[in-house]
């Protein structure tokens, strides 16, 4: 069965930590003239083609084409260290409750990590399409008003450890892992409220949610960022099987992939607010409230609401 094999909740006192760069682009940038112009004001976020839904009557011509803002940013997951500082890379760490064997309960220690590449820790890219005043419109149909969209993408290594079934601990090795990292594609759930990269909100990866590109995403804007993929529709993640589980005389991996792999697995997650508005991350102090806004990053925000399951599932 397509069924999620793990049900992940993070507490408002064990939050995901990152630091964000926010709004990657120099304006304008490099040689306007060759890129669509600013949306509204001089001086804003570039143009696009909003590559997720168009008018019926649009065709190659761009001015019968609605335009978008793009705004792109990066933003490094890290955790607390115990004695100070971040350990950058570490999405979240949590004890998580699985099935053995079909029936038996166990508990294990789940801990998630963008991949280092090149000796470097790769970030998440936040990216954000949104109409605004002024913006361009279909010359064929001016009321014309597309839904903003946000997307929240990068991968994530899974590793388990501190295994017990039925109350009996296993050893799993030091390295218990997936065979690769899953991808992220979160989007924003403005169903449930607004996204921005700076004042957060609800975002999500299951069925449903967004429909995904209608095109490749191919504008020089983009600088690289999509290298003409095209985005597919919102689904759930998929966790591939564990390797290098247990010891040599006894692999573990086939049972912890029974147990905690599988696909279209669904995520919710609601992004708080950024805290430091002076331009500086506390990288000393996470917990550092900002003396700037006020703003302090715990607690954080509530977990939101379970996802739906795939298939018309129930949990």
């Amino acid at each position: 069965m397509n069924r999620s094999k793990m049900y992940i909740t993070t507490a408002a006192n064990n939050p995901i930590w990152g630091a964000m760069y926010f709004g990657l682009l120099n304006f304008p940038v490099e040689s306007p003239d060759s890129y669509a112009l600013a949306c509204a004001d001089v001086g804003g976020p570039p143009c696009v083609p909003n590559p997720f839904e168009q008018p019926e009557c649009a065709t190659d011509d761009p001015a019968t084409q609605t335009g978008m803002s793009y705004q792109p940013h990066r933003m490094y997951t890290m955790g607390p260290l115990p004695g100070g500082g971040a350990d950058v890379g570490l999405v979240n760490r949590m004890k998580v409750n699985l099935v053995a064997f079909g029936s038996i309960p166990a508990v294990a220690t789940l801990t998630m990590r963008t991949p280092v590449v090149d000796g470097e820790v790769t970030p998440l890219s936040v990216h954000i399409w949104q109409s605004t005043p002024g913006g361009r419109a279909s010359s064929c149909d001016p009321s014309f008003e597309p839904a903003p969209s946000a997307l929240v993408e990068g991968q994530v290594d899974i590793y388990l450890s501190d295994l017990s079934i039925d109350g009996v601990p296993v050893e799993l090795g030091p390295n218990c892992r997936t065979e690769r990292p899953s991808d992220l594609f979160l989007w924003g759930d403005f169903a449930s409220g607004a996204y921005t990269a700076g004042g957060g909100g609800p975002l999500g990866s299951y069925e449903g949610l967004h429909p995904g590109s209608i095109v490749p995403l191919t504008s020089p804007v983009y600088q690289g960022a999509f290298d003409g993929r095209q985005i597919p529709a919102s689904a759930g993640i998929d966790v591939a099987p564990f390797v290098d589980c247990g010891s040599e005389s006894d692999d573990l991996s086939a049972v912890l992939t029974a147990m905690a792999s599988g696909p279209n697995n669904p995520v919710a997650v609601t992004q708080g607010a950024l805290v430091s508005s002076d331009g500086t991350v506390p990288f000393g102090d996470l917990a550092k409230c900002d003396p700037i806004s006020g703003n302090c990053p715990l607690p954080g925000p509530a977990a939101p609401a379970m996802p739906p399951l795939p298939n018309g599932e129930v949990p």
